[in-house]
């Protein structure tokens, strides 16, 4: 299998500059890819915009999504080999963390993880109750898959001619499959995973508002790069917040957003997908 090449920034701004230029008005003129700026407008004025991303959170802090996520990854990692080492049950683990107690040192929380399969792998199937791991404040959900329900093949009254096709009869199918699921989990006949059980991490995310603050930087940092921009009549930058990318999902829309700019005449946050769009403020005396 040939490994998946990873698109270039390039081929990523252009992508996104796709999906906006099909939901923003954009002035006539040859539209051309480049560099600094990603995207030139040539018309009766050359427009120049730039294309970044909105993270929450710059990528160099500890506390940012983009390191956070990887730092759960790895706990996460390191506390399957450590129950597995221990003797440990084969089961599997689904677990959420919180954001306001990020990660600080992988190995103690993997070692605490691990103690915590200990004491909850004989559970049923399902949700652990936060008194579990309240000695895990980097934790806020768990979830446990111990053991695979066992079905029964006894043929079901109802269906004496066994599983309807579901492309002919999907609701009978529906039905009949509920109905073996009722009499496995009342006769409560369970057997091991029959396959090597793989922990993973399940973040839930609940994106709050937009940052005015962190929009200003990412604001200001592009502005830092401006002098090696090609001449252009005027500057737009267009920042786009990804809700696929949890390190960018976030609610853009907030009322009375202005961030001053020397450099770009227009500001424009845009959500792709849902097609959200904010432009923040009237920034420049020129107009595009």
């Amino acid at each position: 299998m040939s490994k998946q090449v990873r698109p270039s920034n390039q081929e990523i701004e252009r992508h996104y500059f796709e999906m906006f230029r099909t939901v923003f008005p954009l002035p006539e003129g040859t539209v051309r890819y480049g560099d600094k700026p990603d995207v030139t407008i040539a018309g009766s004025r050359t427009i120049g915009i730039e294309i970044t991303n909105f993270y929450v959170a710059d990528g160099t802090s500890s506390d940012s999504e983009q390191v956070q996520r990887s730092l759960r990854e790895s706990a996460v990692e390191r506390a399957q080999k450590l129950h597995i080492k221990d003797g440990g049950q084969n089961v599997e683990i689904t677990f959420s963390f919180n954001k306001a107690s990020p990660i600080r040192d992988i190995n103690a929380l993997a070692q605490k993880i691990a103690a915590l399969s200990q004491r909850i792998e004989g559970h049923d199937n399902g949700q652990i109750w936060k008194e579990e791991f309240e000695d895990i404040p980097e934790l806020d959900f768990v979830y446990l898959y111990a053991r695979q329900l066992q079905y029964l093949n006894e043929p079901d009254p109802e269906f004496p001619k066994g599983q309807p096709d579901p492309r002919v009869d999907f609701k009978g199918y529906r039905v009949y499959r509920n109905r073996r699921d009722i009499r496995a989990v009342e006769r409560g006949i369970y057997q091991p995973l029959p396959f090597p059980a793989k922990w993973r991490v399940g973040q839930l995310h609940s994106p709050g508002l937009m940052n005015v603050e962190r929009l200003t930087q990412i604001v200001r940092q592009k502005e830092a790069k401006a002098s090696h921009y090609a001449s252009c009549d005027a500057y737009w930058l267009v920042i786009v917040v990804d809700f696929i990318n949890s390190a960018q999902e976030q609610e853009i829309r907030v009322e009375g957003v202005t961030v001053h700019s020397d450099t770009f005449d227009r500001i424009i946050v845009y959500k792709p997908h849902f097609e959200h769009i904010v432009e923040v403020g009237q920034l420049s005396a020129h107009s595009a």
